[in-house]
This record gives structure tokens, C-alpha cells and sequence, in this order.
């Protein structure tokens, strides 16, 4: 338990985070719309609004991305696609909330889902996977993709080996029971804690922080020198690949077992997943 918790905002885009609840999606109104300009071409292939996120056909957008130079197999046992150029190599499944780019693991807006034979997938992160810069656009209404490198950047195993293997054990000694959901959102209070100034600027620095007292208990009972669990390694890699996941939250708390009320009495509660609750 973070005796020094911090919030987690959900940070929700036009077409970015938002949660859909199967792999079959309902049907979006007709009249919703999203065009998408990417370096000043517009995208001619169908733009599903789903609870606010912009979805689209996997095999079509590929094809735009890659300018009809990828090759897309299906793999109806595993009901994924999988997506190669010369610079990608992608998989998307069906059902999952993760696309699989260069051995990076790109967490969607809501699971996979297939529709009329077609795959969709959230634009942002099929854009990011294409290497595009993605905004939303508020005066032309538009997602705006802007290519800045030909694919998604593998992991630089060498650089991210201490940042995954400190936030790994962070999350399985304070969530290792629960959720993947309240996994991926202990990692972000440790990531945003990285990136605000009043934390220190590395994940071991941040897990072992005592400016005003022990900052997270496993660091005093000793439980963050415990292996991680295959779940927790795959929630820390996540974690690291997509940095925004919930941008505020700091802080977070067992109510049930928590030995100070501070951070409910001077912090603003965000949500609760599991057991845990996360305030900014």
C-alpha cells in the first residue's frame, strides 16, 4: 500500500482512452463522423465513433499507412491479423486491449472487436504503431496524424531492463491481486511521479523516495525485493510503452488498511479499481 499515494486522471482524447465492454461493438450512429488528415491526405477508409473513440479497419488503414506495401495475414484460429512491413511488425487479436508493434504493447481504448468481417482498432494506436504523431484538431474537427518516424521504435531492452524490473516489482507488491487494470494504474502513479518535479526522476528513485517518510510500504517490509509475476512484468512493459495512460494521478491507498487518511482529506479522488483507490 502507497502510504504517499497519487490520483490518476484518465486521459481521455476525442479518440483516446475510453473503456468498450466487448469484443463485438455496438453499431455507431451513422451520423457520426471523424475525418482523418494525415500529412495533408485525407483518409478514405471507414472512421467508427465508439463512446467517443475513433476506431478503423485494420487491413484498410495498413494499407494507407504503408501505401499499399503491407501485407496483412489472418490467423482465424487465434482470430488475429498480423501486419508486416519493412519497418512493422504488428499483431492485433481480437477480444485484447493490446496491439503488439515491434515488441511494443500499445494498450487500446477498448478490446479489439470484429464487425462485418472487418477488424477495427483504435486509431491512435495503429497511427502510433505507423509512427504518426496523432492530435485532435478542435477547429477543423479532424484527427490530425503527422508521420515523424517510419514505425513505432522497438525497446531499448538495454535502457528499459532497470525501469521494468523496479516497476514490475512495485506492481506486484502492491497489486499483484489485483486487476490488470489496477496493475497498469499503479505503474502510472509511479511514471507520473517520474515526470513531475516534485518527485524524484527515476522509477527506483520514486519507489524508494523517504522525503517526508517512506513513500511506499514494500519498500519498508521488504515485499519490493519479491520476484514479479508474469502478469506484473507484462502490466510494467505496458506501463512504460504508453507513459499517458492516466495523466495526474499520484496517489493511491488501500481504504481498508491504510494507517493514514491524508491523502482521501487533501488529495481529489479520481476512481477506484480493485482495492485500491487513486486521487490527483
Amino acid at each position: 500500500m502507497a502510504k504517499f499515494g497519487k490520483s490518476i486522471l484518465p486521459g481521455i482524447l476525442v479518440f483516446a482512452l475510453v473503456l468498450s465492454p466487448a469484443v463485438l461493438a455496438s453499431e455507431p450512429d451513422p451520423a457520426d463522423s471523424l475525418p482523418i488528415v494525415a500529412d495533408g491526405e485525407d483518409y478514405p477508409g471507414e472512421v467508427r465513433l465508439e463512446d467517443g473513440a475513433a476506431w478503423v479497419g485494420v487491413r484498410e488503414f495498413s494499407q494507407f499507412a504503408s501505401g499499399g506495401s503491407a501485407s496483412v495475414d489472418w490467423d482465424p484460429e487465434r482470430q488475429a491479423a498480423h501486419i508486416r512491413t519493412d519497418r512493422l511488425d504488428m499483431t492485433a487479436e481480437a477480444g485484447e486491449r493490446i496491439l503488439e508493434a515491434n515488441g511494443r504493447l500499445l494498450w487500446c481504448a477498448g478490446p479489439v472487436y470484429i464487425r462485418n468481417e472487418a477488424m477495427f482498432v483504435p486509431l491512435r494506436q495503429i497511427a502510433a504503431a505507423f509512427g504518426y504523431d496523432c492530435r485532435y484538431d478542435e477547429e477543423e474537427r479532424a484527427a490530425v496524424l503527422t508521420r515523424v518516424r517510419e514505425a513505432v521504435l522497438p525497446r531499448d531492452r538495454a535502457e528499459d531492463r532497470e525501469d521494468a524490473l523496479w516497476l514490475s516489482r512495485i506492481i506486484e507488491a502492491e497489486a499483484g491481486a489485483e486487476p490488470f487494470l489496477g496493475k497498469l494504474a499503479v505503474g502510472a502513479v509511479i511514471l507520473n511521479r517520474v515526470e513531475s518535479e516534485e518527485f524524484p526522476d527515476t522509477v527506483r528513485e520514486v519507489i524508494f523516495d523517504t522525503a517526508g517518510g517512506v513513500q511506499f510500504t514494500p519498500t519498508e517490509n521488504g515485499t519490493i525485493w519479491g520476484e514479479a509475476g508474469e502478469e506484473s512484468i507484462r502490466a510494467a512493459l505496458v506501463t512504460l510503452d504508453n507513459p499517458r495512460l492516466w495523466e495526474g494521478i499520484a496517489y493511491f491507498l488501500n481504504p481498508r488498511i491504510a494507517r493514514s487518511l491524508w491523502i482521501p482529506e487533501t488529495r481529489e479522488f479520481a476512481f477506484s479499481v480493485g482495492g485500491h483507490d487513486f486521487y490527483r
